[in-house]
């Protein structure tokens, strides 16, 4: 059990999407605990989403962009010692922080959930079901091994005013993907033709993109004149929730940005490719998830020659499920 005014370190390095999730077990732990301290530790690139949480006490920032700064960041954990450490990653380079920060009780996942031998630097390896749960819900196993009740809550995400106004009431559209992820984008040209449609019956639309992706937003934006661009590496993933929190809809793949709208209650609607949803699907009962059902989906490869589960998803498909959303 717990002492009073416990001391715990939570471990999420990246990425986008699984720190979102990862959210839901914190929520969890500040409902039930809220007199527990809790130190978040995260990479560089995603620290700007958590900044200012509420839940989070002190946020500690891996530096993978300055790799001079990682010895020293490593020395950092053995400043405290925590009353429980919680290793949401669950890969060899969230388990040597482990190895570092200072606690009788390590808690993180048994393999296979656990890669690279992660599971050996752990005082007490979690088991999770072979199948069926989500990721969002492996962190509430943590939490049961821990003695608490990890009742599944509500992820928070700060959300700040935001400055533009281009998505008030807008669909957005969310084009891109991370780069090595780029096989499980629907067309650009098809993004441009369902643009296009939803202008036609009076509907606003914006694009969102992110670094690298301006020639997908440019190309849906000369398609269909009169949408709205916005650029997230200007707006900052700080600001993006309060973007998000005001459209109306957002469509996209399965990537962290559509995550990112489910987390602020904005309804979406995901094109999921390779991925199994019962995975991986934003979280939320008023989001629709759709693919085309090839025989080979879901399956865990990084790249595909020709991805029909999402590229066999047409436009008519698609905007039916925006109207239906919508309604």
């Amino acid at each position: 059990m717990l002492p009073t005014g416990a001391h715990l370190l939570l471990i999420r390095l990246s990425a986008l999407g699984d720190i979102l999730f990862s959210l839901e077990a914190l929520a969890s732990l500040k409902e039930e605990r809220p007199d527990i301290k809790i130190d978040f530790l995260v990479e560089d690139r995603f620290a700007e989403l958590l900044k200012g949480h509420p839940h989070i006490d002190t946020l500690l920032i891996y530096p993978r962009r300055n790799k001079l700064a990682i010895p020293r960041s490593l020395l950092r954990l053995l400043r405290h010692r925590y009353d429980a450490i919680l290793d949401l990653h669950g890969n060899l380079k969230s388990a040597m922080h482990v190895a570092f920060a200072r606690s009788r009780h390590k808690l993180g996942f048994a393999a296979p959930r656990a890669r690279e031998g992660a599971q050996r630097f752990y005082s007490q390896a979690v088991e999770l079901p072979r199948q069926g749960s989500h990721r969002a819900e492996h962190g509430l196993y943590l939490l049961r091994a821990l003695g608490l009740e990890g009742v599944p809550s509500r992820p928070v995400l700060p959300i700040f005013d935001e400055p533009t106004g281009e998505a008030d009431g807008a669909i957005i559209l969310h084009p891109g993907t991370s780069a090595w992820a780029s096989f499980k984008r629907w067309p650009a040209r098809n993004f441009a033709e369902l643009a296009q449609r939803l202008m036609a019956r009076n509907l606003r639309v914006a694009i969102s993109y992110g670094p690298g992706e301006e020639h997908l937003a440019d190309q849906i934006q000369t398609a269909a004149p009169g949408s709205k661009k916005i650029d997230g590496a200007r707006i900052g993933l700080a600001q993006l929730p309060s973007v998000y929190a005001r459209c109306r809809l957002l469509v996209g793949a399965d990537t962290g940005p559509l995550h990112i709208a489910a987390a602020t209650g904005t309804p979406v609607v995901a094109l999921f490719g390779p991925k199994d949803p019962a995975s991986y699907a934003p979280r939320g009962e008023h989001h629709r998830i759709i693919f085309a059902d090839v025989p080979c989906r879901p399956c865990t490869r990084r790249r595909c020659p020709s991805p029909q589960c999402v590229l066999g998803l047409s436009v008519d498909e698609v905007e039916r499920t925006v109207l239906d959303a919508l309604s």
